[in-house]
Order: C-alpha cells, then structure tokens, then sequence
C-alpha cells in the first residue's frame, strides 16, 4: 500500500440503481472510507460476512472498478434470509443485490450461511475481512473465531456496530477484548466501525491512528 492515505470523492454507481442501498444501511456514514480502504491498500481478497442490500460491500467494489484491481477478489457471503436483529428478507433484497453485483466485474454473492461458506476460502488468505452479521457478542466472536484463520497476516478486521448498545446487541463487548490485543483503531460515527489487525501490524493502522481526529471529521460528512 502507499505510505499516505489518500482521500477520493467517489461517485457510487450502486445507488443510482435504488435509494434503498443508502437508506436502508447504517454503514451508510463509512460509505468514502470503505472505498478508500480498498484505493489505498489495493488489496488481493476481500471478504464480506453479512451484506443486506449491499452498500459497505460495493463500496469496496467501487474502488476496485475505478482503479482497475482487476486481480481483487471480492466476496460478499449472506443467506439473504435475514436474522434476528436486521428481520426477514423478502426475495427483493437478493434481487437487487444481484444488480449491483453484476456492476462489478470482481463482485461475487455467496449465499450460504457463514460457517457453510468458511471452507471455500484457503486460510490465510483474506486480505480484507468485515464482518457485520449477527450482532450479539455470542454471534460475533464465534464468527471472528471461526474465520480467523482465513485471514492473510497482517490482513485487517472491520467490525460494524461496535457502539451500538442496546438489546442483546454485544459487538461492542466484544470489540473491546479484541482491540485490547492487537493493533485497532475505530470510527465512532454510523453505529460504530473497528479496524483491527489481529494476526500483525498492518501500516494502515499507523497512518489512521495519525490523522483520526481529521478523518474522523472527513468521513462523517458521509
């Protein structure tokens, strides 16, 4: 990756397929970070654990489209059932996921659970892994445990919802154990979004954690 971190003014193409991709998403806020992960770090596979409508996964294959990572393999694995915590989806949500999809040349829809998807991945191979599924601390960790392994060393960790507390909702719990042990750095806004390098030191946490009052300020006009 480069030794600064650059900041784009990406135009999503995305949203101009429905409303839904932005409304519907509470990552909505970390939109210009997620494709700003991708622009700096160019990064080789990147995996997403629970997609929705999308909008935080083609966020990343936005950037990979713009700057032609034609070798990046992005991954987005979801029933699209829905869950406790997000509801039932209707057959519409997959549908207009699929559209998107078709957008991004690298983009790929896995729908399986996640423990069904685990074992088409190589350990050690993940260089991007988010993670926004079920959001009780139960849920969390066993999804982080059992993925783990999957991910590069040195790859990053995104958790969503780690301010979140209400319910039974324990990302926030749970961030705060992981962060603890490893090199992290996290966004406030937009229900709360960790970055973490649990298997080694990855630059981008440096360069984050050395500017993170004024991205914190930037990525919140999202």
């Amino acid at each position: 990756m480069k030794e600064t971190w650059t900041l784009h003014e990406p135009d999503f193409e995305f949203e101009r397929l429905s409303p839904l991709f932005r409304s519907e998403s509470a990552w909505r806020g970390h939109l210009a970070f997620g494709y700003d992960l991708v622009a700096n770090l160019r990064p080789a596979a990147v995996v997403e654990l629970g997609t929705h409508y999308g909008a935080s996964f083609f966020s990343f294959c936005q950037a990979a489209k713009d700057l032609g990572l034609a070798d990046t393999a992005l991954h987005a694995v979801d029933t699209w059932e829905g869950d406790a915590h997000a509801g039932r989806y209707g057959h519409g949500v997959y549908e207009l996921a699929s559209r998107a999809a078709a957008l991004y040349p690298g983009a790929r829809l896995v729908r399986a659970s996640f423990d069904e998807a685990c074992g088409r991945f190589a350990d050690d191979s993940i260089d991007i892994l988010h993670i926004d599924g079920l959001h009780t601390y139960e849920a969390v960790r066993h999804d982080c445990e059992t993925w783990l392994p999957k991910l590069a060393p040195g790859g990053l960790l995104l958790l969503h919802d780690i301010e979140v507390r209400i319910g039974d909702f324990g990302v926030w719990k749970w961030w705060a154990e992981l962060a603890a042990g490893c090199p992290s750095v996290s966004f406030g806004h937009s229900a709360g979004l960790g970055v973490a390098a649990p298997k080694g030191e990855h630059p981008a946490i440096g360069l984050l954690r050395g500017r993170l009052a004024e991205l914190q300020a930037h990525y919140t006009r999202g």
